[in-house]
């Protein structure tokens, strides 16, 4: 196979969800097709920056995309795009992978970005979805679409992301001021991350009276909406008790998660949320929202809540947190269900994928 990859993403902001994806599955589909040819494409202005990636996969071919309306052939059997972006004319098939439909989901059409994704659709010659929700929402939006579909589930760098040892999470919680148990929110600061249902639910849950904290690890919000987050913290009466951690690096992860008593996943809507299985990996239960693919992709090992019950979500990371019998089957089954996705079978089934919209 002769495949183009938009990777262009990757040079986004280090640990952002798409990046990592890049990052993590291209290795390993040059690792596993080794008699295929790759080009590495990058995007427009972004070219100027390809020096930040120079020492990722230098062997393999890059190319700049000036435009990201055509493509050309010059080579190339198969264009995938990592991101939306897919050209309006191409002489040869286009495929993508999409990650969610949260711009069509919570928003009256869209706008630009919702009408990007509709023509996206419509150009290609295959789609990867990363859950079966998701496939299920394609075909709800375009049920006539006849294109190649297959459902890829992200994976998990199990080097990384394991139960760490003693003196590991020690070093974190010097590094850090975690001289309490704390609970633990992981990813941006975004509305639909739900923050407010997490404060809501640890003002009024046991863990807080037992001298639980609650940190928030992630960063992105604007201004205006971590002020509106500080407001609430401190109208419920628990700023005190509440964290906000900004710039934390991919290799301190796996320490922050396996120093938490639990991990809260209350979003209002998710493309796959990677974090609950590198959670899962790490050693570490977790209480989740249901909505999206959040259930599918905790298998049902993780209580899952309404968006907006924080009487539910209050009792739920009390039991995971405290009860000591129901965290360990919950843990030792996240173990289990998370030792079924590598980044290694991302790339496989990825790598059938492309060959399914060559045959």
């Amino acid at each position: 196979m002769r495949i183009a990859l938009d990777v262009t993403q990757v040079l986004k902001k280090e640990g952002r969800g798409i990046a990592r994806y890049i990052q993590a599955v291209v290795p390993e589909l040059v690792d596993l097709h080794p008699s295929s040819q790759w080009n590495l494409c990058i995007r427009g202005s972004r070219w100027s920056r390809r020096g930040l990636v120079d020492d990722w996969l230098p062997s393999v071919k890059r190319s700049w995309l000036p435009f990201s309306s055509w493509m050309t052939a010059g080579g190339t059997d198969l264009f995938h795009s990592f991101g939306n972006h897919l050209p309006a004319i191409s002489s040869v098939p286009t495929t993508f992978t999409l990650h969610d439909f949260r711009v069509l989901d919570t928003s009256q059409g869209g706008g630009a970005t919702g009408a990007r994704l509709r023509r996206n659709i419509a150009r290609s010659d295959g789609i990867l979805c990363q859950t079966e929700h998701g496939k299920s929402r394609l075909f709800e939006y375009f049920p006539k679409y006849s294109g190649v579909v297959s459902v890829v589930s992200l994976g998990v760098d199990h080097e990384h992301f394991q139960p760490q040892e003693p003196e590991a999470i020690a070093a974190v919680r010097a590094k850090f001021g975690f001289t309490f148990p704390f609970l633990l929110q992981l990813g941006s600061w975004f509305p639909h991350k739900n923050l407010e249902l997490s404060l809501r639910a640890f003002s009024q849950s046991r863990s807080l009276q037992e001298g639980m904290h609650l940190v928030f690890v992630g960063g992105g919000a604007t201004e205006a909406y971590k002020k509106s987050l500080q407001e609430l913290s401190s109208a419920l009466g628990v700023t005190d008790y509440v964290h906000w951690i900004e710039n934390v690096s991919g290799k301190e992860l796996p320490g922050i998660l396996s120093a938490s008593q639990c991990l809260l996943q209350p979003s209002r809507y998710e493309g796959f949320a990677l974090p609950i299985l590198e959670a899962m990996a790490t050693g570490v239960p977790g209480v989740l929202s249901n909505s999206s693919c959040l259930p599918e992709v905790s298998a049902g090992i993780w209580p899952a809540l309404p968006v907006d019950d924080a009487d539910g979500f209050a009792s739920a990371m009390d039991a995971m947190s405290m009860d000591e019998t129901l965290r360990e089957k919950t843990v030792a089954d996240g173990l289990r269900h998370a030792a079924g996705f590598t980044w290694q079978e991302t790339a496989r089934k990825t790598g059938v994928f492309f060959q399914d919209v060559l045959a």
